[in-house]
């Protein structure tokens, strides 16, 4: 089974992409940085759950691989290198800093957007990974004005700020690159939350003004604020026009594209052909600092906006500027082309007001994400026979290989190996040769593993369905009781030892 490799899967497209590749039944593997608070494989299920939960229905998990994109070989050991050597042939790159200004040379958004995508494209020449798709920004135009084709990329234009000088020097690089058979660019222009429900994980942007805004209506009368005109601070006349685009679009956008290989190869725009102006911005957030203001109790010591409090204002704002300012318009012909029937949506007044919303509702991410913890069971059951995985690729051409599909949490993908009628081992991820796939629930599985139910009543009982079985069921469910058996065993000495 020939795997798409994804970076920056907890990062809010990340995010969307693992769930829409992921119900397109596109077989994914993931690159994930472990946090102080959660390991890799926890990021990713407390991701995957959110989705379960709004989707009612449970999915697939991605095979996790803990690494990270700012150290050489992407951070992965031997073990999981060899793995994505073998199984992956496609590489999605969309892990990325939005910082805007760097603080040192070496700092972001330089170490995740230049030497991150260094790494990505140097993993991808060790493991002969030769279709690339590359998550690039609008922005790569910089301050050029006018119609901006998509065929453009370097044409002397100047970059407004660091994050659109780094990704402009990383795309060129990547497009630039002979070690592909097939390099896919997208560049969206400015990310916002869910167009349906206003959900988000990242505040950037369009966002800053609301976020700086809600900080100072719970620290200084309100009725002064407004007379302050902070708002006003951005220095628009309300008629500019900002680019910007659901997360959910963007993510089925790639997702269409990624699913059809004659749509690879090209440079899209992912950009919204009826941009929102400045004054619907500015006046959603009005409305909800104002009803916000309204109903929250007066705070406590709070203070008139002095000359620091708006000179600091202005400072933050002006980091933004970039991006606030009158937008080019994106030609986005090629897109629209490939996309006949998935139009973007327009960033009206109630999709703004569902955007600002959620963000004051969400506390801008604070206090952080619920983290969900997977059952291990399953992980732990199939670890003695996972540790024989580096000898995959060895096998005899006599095995015998069934794919084990099991949804839900603490899930995955995975494949059985016999040899001579008996089990030789388990590799994380599905096979494209093996005899057939077994599609069930991670309860189910572990029940299975633990001996607790036998196949066929798995089966009869529809908790287990086998597609395109060549396998005998009798040899099937020998496979089971084996490693049932040898859990059981395991199970045994670890009490009487």
């Amino acid at each position: 089974m020939s795997y798409f490799l994804l970076t920056g899967a907890t990062g809010l497209l990340g995010r969307y992409l693992m769930r829409d590749l992921t119900v397109a039944e596109l077989p994914l593997a993931v690159v994930v940085r472990p946090t102080k608070w959660e390991s890799a494989a926890q990021r990713i299920e407390t991701a995957m759950a959110r989705w379960e939960m709004e989707l009612g229905r449970s999915l697939v998990r991605p095979v996790v691989l803990e690494g990270d994109i700012s150290e050489p070989g992407l951070g992965l050991n031997s073990r999981d290198l060899a793995w994505v050597t073998a199984n992956c042939s496609s590489m999605i790159h969309s892990a990325a800093s939005l910082t805007f200004h760097a603080d040192e040379a070496t700092g972001e958004p330089w170490r995740s957007n230049v030497e991150g995508t260094r790494n990505v494209l140097e993993l991808c020449r060790q493991a002969n990974i030769r279709r690339y798709h590359h998550v690039s920004t609008a922005y790569v135009c910089g301050l050029r004005r006018g119609k901006i084709l998509e065929s453009e990329l370097d044409v002397g234009q100047t970059p407004g700020n660091d994050y659109e000088r780094t990704k402009l020097l990383t795309e060129t690089e990547v497009v630039a690159s002979t070690d592909f058979d097939q390099i896919t660019v997208y560049r969206p222009s400015i990310i916002v939350g869910n167009s349906q429900t206003g959900f988000t994980t990242s505040y950037h942007g369009f966002y800053t003004p609301l976020r700086i805004g809600h900080s100072l209506v719970q620290n200084v009368q309100w009725e002064t604020l407004l007379q302050a005109d902070f708002l006003g601070q951005l220095s628009l006349n309300g008629q500019e026009t900002k680019n910007l685009v659901a997360v959910d679009w963007v993510s089925a956008a790639m997702t269409h594209l990624i699913s059809h290989e004659e749509l690879h190869g090209q440079t899209y725009h992912l950009t919204n052909p009826r941009p929102a102006t400045a004054l619907t911005m500015l006046k959603a957030i009005a409305e909800e600092l104002t009803a916000f203001a309204q109903t929250r109790k007066p705070p406590r010591n709070s203070i008139a906006p002095s000359e620091e409090v708006v000179a600091s204002f202005r400072e933050q704002m002006g980091i933004y500027q970039a991006y606030w300012s009158d937008d080019p318009h994106f030609d986005s012909t090629r897109t629209e082309q490939a996309l006949p029937n998935l139009p973007c949506p327009e960033i009206d007044e109630a999709v703004m007001q569902r955007l600002v919303q959620y963000a004051i509702g969400a506390g801008f991410g604070w206090p952080r994400e619920e983290a969900i913890v997977a059952p291990q069971e399953i992980t732990a059951l199939l670890a003695p026979w996972l540790s024989a995985e580096d000898a995959a690729g060895q096998r005899s051409k006599a095995a015998q290989v069934m794919n084990v599909c099991a949804s839900g949490r603490g899930g995955g993908a995975w494949r059985l190996i016999s040899e001579g009628g008996k089990l030789a081992q388990v590799e994380r991820g599905l096979a494209s040769d093996a005899n057939g796939t077994c599609y069930l629930t991670s309860p189910t599985l572990a029940a299975l593993l633990r001996g607790a139910l036998p196949l066929q009543a798995a089966i009869d009982a529809g908790r287990l369905v086998v597609v395109g079985a060549s396998m005998h069921p009798r040899e099937l469910a020998k496979l089971f009781r084996e490693l049932a058996g040898a859990n059981q065993r395991i199970l045994e000495n670890s009490v009487t030892g």
